[in-house]
């Protein structure tokens, strides 16, 4: 049986591995941190991890800190957070460094630029690939998709922000569930999270 620090140290090196490569955005880091937890070790189903980076949308700050911690302590409490969240610390700080020592050298390179650009056009291509991704574990139903469609219709054709999107929709769902106490939580982690 995994102890909760075994465990801690395992996601750390599962989202630093992930967060090493994620160029873009932490959101890049998501499909190679789910085979780690999902896949490899099953400690979370498909559905319960990616209710995390819901989740962690829908708060202030960085998103893959955000979760990194929620994802963390589900797996191995306080420590598991703390080690998450080291793992997607550490590769950016240490990027950084690097590209803070050598950057100037290049700052007018044209290939730099070039690379710049295609980096960002790659960011759409992950961002849009994450959101089908969450969009598989939104459930067919027809005040769901309702939901969905407004809340990428409406701030693409108003002025209606990001912020009053996030209240709205989880007013929503607050009132849904209100209205049909059917509609039940994700189902509890098949894998137990340990004390010690």
């Amino acid at each position: 049986m995994e102890t909760a620090v075994h465990k801690g140290f395992i996601l750390f090196w599962i989202f630093f591995k992930g967060m090493l490569f994620a160029f873009t955005n932490g959101m890049a880091a998501l499909p190679t941190i789910e085979r780690g937890i999902v896949d490899k070790r099953k400690w979370l189903t498909d559905e319960e991890f990616w209710t995390y980076p819901v989740l962690g949308q829908s708060l202030p700050g960085v998103v893959s800190i955000h979760n990194s911690i929620l994802i963390g302590n589900r797996i191995a409490g306080p420590f598991g957070a703390f080690m998450s969240a080291m793992g997607v610390v550490l590769p950016a700080f240490l990027t950084m460094l690097l590209v803070a020592a050598v950057f100037q050298t290049f700052v007018d390179d044209p290939y730099v630029h070039g690379a710049i650009r295609g980096i960002r056009v790659i960011s759409v291509v992950i961002i849009f690939s994450n959101a089908v991704r969450l969009l598989r574990n939104v459930p067919r139903q027809a005040f769901s998709v309702i939901l969905v469609l407004a809340a990428i219709l409406v701030p693409l054709l108003s002025g209606f922000s990001a912020f009053w999107t996030i209240i709205v929709c989880g007013a929503a769902g607050i009132i849904s569930v209100l209205a049909d106490p059917s509609v039940v939580a994700p189902k509890p982690a098949s894998s137990e999270k340990d004390e010690g």
